[in-house]
């Protein structure tokens, strides 16, 4: 007998009962509708879909392009003894294949996949025989062409669904304007999709935004101020080293975080911060993703986002658990001019790309004709150094090629080596003869790896070591000889950016520049919402909830602004905002629970006035509802 969601709930994951908006999505996927869901970071949206995978049955596909998140959620669900793994582009084949395998056999209860994967033909092989119940698309906003996050293979999802019509669809984001809401509907061919958007007030989030040319002095002032866990948000890897060491130096513990340390280090600094070991976390935004600490009292931004989705994602990460917590956004004139040339800098022309399109294709030595759907690391410093191109050139170019689908990059993946012969079996044979030096470890890998002549194999050189009674150095060189003789491809094991191309190489490759110059156009306009925001002098959180949901709402009371220029909500913006929060059933311990603290006794008296004049009523079971 299936469990209800209340129950399973508390069966997996000990919750007595769901967040406002959560049972709605869930009932909705149980409905088998199509569905949208806009929940805030922190508004718990991956529970809206994985109750409702356990009590569906079957497998719940789950489409992510972030293996950080994919792997964090997958090691989540093991914990709670549900079956689940992931797919991504650092596997080699026969490891894909054998989870596609077990996947048919029933083994797992989700699975999670790259879009890249997804539309694989390889994947798309098995699709129309694994038990799938329920497809869902994590980070939907990735849908939209004119994003910031845009990913070509996320549009080609839609025709993923066309071989499951009768699996239903749900596309999950943190945040959307109306327009990319838009696109994910029709990007993903939604049919008679239920919107749910979450309530984006956070009513203990305090936001400041300082304009000031002393930074780090009024950063240090508020920390010693201050107690309890922070983030520092900055933008160059120099920069945050810089912070976190004149923090130090100042007597408060802090580590730095950013995409060039290598993973283990990047691991241990992030327990350090969870397990309270330092206060200070300084970091790129390559920080936070997938990290869930619920007790962030400050969340500092040095430098502002590129865009206000970014900003509120980031600043989100602040009071989790739902104590007064601190948003606050350092910001200079010259920090504007920097961004808006920044974003010049992200979108080069024509020449450009090309030029880096064929700068990295030489050096990973791939031949026109040749790489689709295969992955290599990149070195965008070896590359700019030889080939005499600024290195921010070569990045962007590569960035952009992405937005115009020539293909993924995914940086800062720990990837096993790999190998495969790339010849055939006489030829490895013959060259077997010539050179015997090389018998043991070419015998090996025919031994031990079925199927290595069509896909790569993952291989760890220490184990190869002992096999053939060698070091591990000497395996690699061996390797590395028999890739230069062309008899194998051998990818060595790295944390380096990983280029997966869409395409095979062209010399002379479409780019559609199109999509740049809308691109450029698109970030412009955020930059300058953000600086809107920076100079704003309404209250900060209505700022956010306008922004996102197109509505007027209460200030918060709490703010800068708020506090600078006395601004308190009338009794007809109560009023409002009370019908706003009663469209549907709410229980009255619920209401009291989401208003504004500053304004609870402004808003219980018009409430009570409200239902003196039988506006609105509580029912027996103390819920206020509108009355008809």
């Amino acid at each position: 007998m299936n469990l209800t969601p209340e129950e399973t709930l508390l069966k997996y994951w000990n919750y007595k009962a769901f967040r406002p908006g959560q049972l709605e999505i869930v009932q909705s996927i149980l409905n088998q509708n199509d569905v949208l869901a806009l929940l805030p970071t922190g508004g718990g949206k991956s529970i809206c879909f994985q109750v409702p995978a356990l009590i569906l049955g079957g497998l719940t596909l789950v489409v992510s392009p972030l293996i950080a998140l994919m792997k964090d959620q997958v090691d989540g669900l093991k914990s709670k003894g549900i079956t689940a793994t992931y797919i991504h582009s650092g596997l080699a084949w026969t490891e894909i294949k054998q989870i596609l395998e077990n996947a048919l056999q029933g083994h797992y209860q989700m699975l999670y996949v790259s879009p890249e994967r997804l539309t694989s033909s390889n994947f798309e092989g098995y699709l129309l025989n694994l038990p799938i119940k329920l497809l869902v698309v994590d980070e939907a906003h990735c849908v939209s062409m004119w994003g910031k996050d845009f990913r070509p293979s996320f549009l080609r999802i839609a025709s993923v669904r066309q071989l499951l019509p009768k699996v239903p669809v749900c596309a999950f984001t943190a945040s959307a304007p109306e327009w990319i809401q838009e696109e994910i509907i029709s990007g993903l061919e939604l049919n008679q999709v239920k919107i749910h958007q979450g309530s984006f007030e956070r009513n203990n989030l305090v936001f400041y935004a300082i304009d000031t040319e002393n930074k780090s002095g009024i950063l240090l002032n508020s920390l010693k101020k201050t107690e309890g866990c922070s983030i520092v948000f900055s933008n160059t890897r120099k920069e945050v080293q810089e912070i976190a060491r004149f923090l130090d130096k100042n007597n408060v513990s802090a580590h730095f975080y950013h995409g060039g340390l290598d993973s283990d280090t990047r691991s241990r600094r992030q327990q350090d911060w969870i397990q309270n070991k330092v206060r200070v976390m300084v970091c790129t935004n390559a920080f936070g993703m997938g990290v869930d600490k619920p007790d962030v009292r400050y969340v500092y931004h040095l430098m502002p986002s590129a865009t206000p989705e970014d900003y509120y994602q980031e600043a989100g990460r602040a009071g989790r658990d739902g104590q007064t917590s601190y948003c606050i956004l350092l910001h200079q004139k010259s920090d504007w001019k920097q961004l808006f040339k920044h974003v010049e800098n992200q979108h080069p022309d024509e020449k450009s790309c090309l030029r880096g399109y064929h700068a990295i294709m030489n050096q990973l030595g791939i031949a026109p004709g040749y790489g689709e759907q295969m992955s290599f690391p990149v070195d965008f410093q070896a590359i700019s150094d030889y080939y005499k191109l600024p290195m921010f050139e070569l990045y962007f170019a590569a960035k952009s090629l992405e937005s115009m689908g020539q293909w993924l990059l995914n940086e800062g993946i720990k990837s096993p080596s790999r190998v495969k012969f790339i010849t055939d079996f006489q030829t490895v044979y013959d060259f077997k003869l010539r050179y015997e030096i090389y018998e043991p470890i070419i015998d090996v890998l025919l031994r031990s790896f079925g199927g290595i002549f069509d896909a790569h194999a993952v291989i760890h050189e220490i184990q190869l070591a002992k096999r053939v009674r060698a070091t591990e150095n000497q395996v690699i060189q061996w390797l590395m000889h028999l890739q230069k003789s062309r008899l194998i491809d051998y990818v060595q094991r790295t944390d380096a950016p990983l280029i997966t191309l869409i395409e095979p190489r062209s010399m002379y490759p479409s780019l559609n520049m199109n999509i740049i110059q809308e691109l450029k156009a698109r970030r412009l306009q955020s930059v300058q919402k953000m600086e809107l925001y920076s100079g704003s002098i309404e209250c900060r959180s209505a700022f956010w909830i306008k922004h996102f949901t197109n509505q007027q709402s209460i200030p918060c009371g709490k703010c800068d602004n708020c506090k600078k220029f006395n601004i308190k909500p009338t009794e007809i913006e109560i009023e409002v905002d009370i019908f706003q929060r009663l469209k549907s059933p709410i229980l009255f311990d619920s209401f009291v629970l989401n208003i504004p603290f500053e304004f609870q006794k402004e808003y219980l008296h018009v409430l009570n006035n409200l239902l003196d004049h039988e506006k609105v009523q509580k029912t027996e079971n103390n819920e206020l509802i509108l009355s008809t």
